[in-house]
């Protein structure tokens, strides 16, 4: 089974925080059944992708694998 990038999200007291992890999505349901909030993480689209206003076709390109 392929891995899949996720988003695991930890809210403290006053801070909420986010650590993306390669992992195999049944290891994912567990997580998520056992609380964890988890979001798997479809697009990454750097800073200068968006200062250019190009991220349609930067994600455009990333769904078809050529990024």
């Amino acid at each position: 089974m392929a891995k899949k990038l996720y988003c695991i999200n930890v809210r403290g007291k006053t801070t909420e925080w986010s650590f993306p992890v390669w992992s195999i999505p049944e290891y994912v349901q567990q997580w998520r059944d056992d609380g964890l909030t988890v979001d798997e993480i479809i697009n990454t689209v750097p800073l200068w992708v968006v200062n250019l206003g190009l991220v349609s076709v930067w994600c455009w390109l990333q769904d078809r694998g050529w990024l």
